[in-house]
């Protein structure tokens, strides 16, 4: 339905005009009416009329003048003029400001209003099939023109390239660098799976067109510039000022692209910037470190940051950390509570987080930790192989897209509740609620000075009627439940890690390398060492059997 607004001082003629015409059976239907064009004008946004009829001749804003304004503001609806005997020059004038057709008022005919209006409606189709097209003749253009541009840019960081080779290679990108001088910027989506899927409805290039157009506007307003895509949801920029930039002019440039973005877009980004460059050697060389730029802005929320430190990629320090998790999910399988998943892996983000750990490296570990929890739900007989509810290999896809921490953890949060209902699908009876909160915080204050008053505090009961309770939903002592898991943990640290034994020892919660050996003998019947050398041997011999 096309929706008309009827705009005249006189309410008859607006009745007469509602009454005489079947709207509906003629594809319209009567949207609004106003009487007078201040009036109209207010109503116009609400109504979003595609036709207005519109007496010339009212009190307050006329018919000129509210066609006038009508074109400056909304050029694409079409007006209708209607008039008196006398009122021709005031005719003429509103088709100069884009009046489409006029009747007089005392002459007119519904049929003919109608086939007028049909005629309107016609053309405005045609001119949309015509922008339409357009529109896809632009992005075709710029998609193909997108392609040429990312070869040119993966051409510069070829590492056998010379500094006449990168100049060439400036040169067919288009880019006009003052001075031979610039800056590099990294921008990324946030949510960029989501963007894509819901806002974009997965037309992956009508998102890039849109980040690309409205990104390289502003940064050629007052600059030299030119953004290409990486990566899905992340996307470079080489920009050179006409100026020699300082430090506010390069965070101002790129300020201004994120409050476009989020302001017009409602698209929330994460622009990274501060590798300046002068000559082509230096362009190539910070162009190498973007992926570099990647990883920091992994920890980074959404705005404007400077490149951070590197993070360290050695993984040493989380390792023993992950073992606890693995102990901590393979206990809450077993018992059948699976709640406690989802805030495992939340936990163990935030530690991600708190040491910047080095993304990839928390990306493994995350698919890592999946797996796991899988294993352990078909060690159980709770999940038939290859279930399609699980989809592991969606949640690796998942976990090697997420650009941010942010992204990770709703990744995390998503296949954790997930898994949570296959645990509870096991039909397992659970332990009191009480003991399976207590056994959780034994698994992640094991390495500090845990006490059986700490944690009947932390459940809220008495101390004496909760070792009962836990004696009887666990059949262990709270002491040898604790002491187990610290032991179990060593033992883990002990084939897995080239540690010291007196730090292996602290690690798990013994101040005294004496009576952590003593402990951990009467729990294998060897030393630390012993074990160490005897479970290792065992894996040496397995190895080579596997080989042979």
């Amino acid at each position: 339905m096309y929706k008309v607004l009827i705009v005249d001082d006189e309410i008859f003629v607006r009745m007469g005009l509602k009454l005489s015409i079947e709207w509906e059976s003629h594809g319209f239907t009567v949207a609004g009416e106003a009487s007078n064009g201040i009036e109209a004008l207010k109503k116009i946004p609400s109504i979003a009329p595609d036709i207005v009829i519109s007496d010339i001749k009212m009190p307050g804003m006329d018919g000129v003048q509210l066609i006038k304004a009508i074109s400056e503001r909304y050029p694409y609806i079409k007006c209708i003029v209607l008039s008196n005997y006398n009122e021709f020059e005031l005719v003429k004038e509103a088709m100069k400001f884009g009046a489409v057709d006029y009747f007089l008022k005392v002459t007119i005919e519904p049929e003919k209003l109608v086939a007028a209006m049909r005629q309107i409606c016609a053309e405005k189709a045609n001119e949309k099939r015509i922008m339409d097209d357009w529109t896809e003749l632009k992005q075709t253009i710029h998609r193909h023109q997108t392609v040429i541009d990312k070869k040119f840019f993966l051409d510069l960081i070829k590492p056998e390239l010379n500094a006449e080779t990168v100049r060439s290679r400036v040169e067919a990108l288009g880019l006009n660098l003052y001075d031979n001088r610039g800056h590099i910027f990294l921008l990324m989506l946030c949510d960029y799976e989501r963007l894509s899927a819901l806002r974009f409805r997965s037309d992956r290039d009508l998102l890039e067109f849109t980040i690309l157009n409205v990104a390289e506007e502003l940064i050629n307003d007052q600059s030299s510039g030119k953004i290409i895509e990486l990566t899905p949801g992340a996307y470079a920029a080489i920009v050179s000022f006409k100026e020699q930039a300082d430090e506010r002019m390069v965070h101002s440039l790129a300020l201004r692209v994120y409050t476009a973005l989020r302001d017009y877009l409602s698209i929330e980004t994460i622009i990274m910037h501060g590798l300046a460059f002068e000559g082509e050697l230096q362009l190539r060389e910070g162009l190498l470190q973007l992926e570099q730029m990647k990883q920091s802005a992994f920890y980074a929320a959404s705005g404007v940051v400077s490149t951070e430190r590197r993070h360290d990629p050695y993984d040493g320090a989380m390792h023993p950390t992950y073992m606890g998790i693995k102990k901590q999910i393979s206990q809450f399988v077993q018992l059948g509570s699976g709640e406690f998943i989802p805030t495992i892996l939340s936990d163990f983000l935030d530690n991600c987080y708190k040491q910047r750990l080095d993304p990839p490296i928390v990306k493994r570990y995350v698919v890592l930790i999946a797996h796991h929890i899988l294993d352990e739900l078909i060690m159980q007989d709770g999940l038939p192989f290859g279930s399609p509810d699980l989809d592991i290999e969606q949640v690796e896809r998942q976990v090697d897209n997420c650009l941010t921490i942010r992204e990770l953890k709703d990744v995390c949060e998503s296949f954790a509740e997930e898994y949570a209902i296959w645990i509870r699908k096991l039909g397992r009876p659970t332990l009191r609620e009480e003991v399976v909160k207590a056994i959780d915080y034994i698994h992640r204050h094991y390495r500090e000075r845990v006490t059986l008053e700490d944690v009947a505090e932390y459940v809220s009961m008495n101390k004496s009627y909760f070792s009962r309770l836990f004696k009887q939903e666990t059949s262990e002592m709270f002491h040898e439940f604790l002491i187990r898991t610290r032991l179990e943990q060593a033992q883990e640290l002990l084939l897995s890690t080239d540690a010291r034994i007196g730090d292996i020892a602290t690690e798990v919660g013994y101040n005294d390398i004496f009576y952590f050996n003593r402990a951990f003998k009467a729990y294998t019947g060897m030393s630390p060492s012993e074990y160490r050398n005897k479970e290792q041997s065992k894996l040496d011999v397995n190895s080579i059997t596997t080989k042979k």
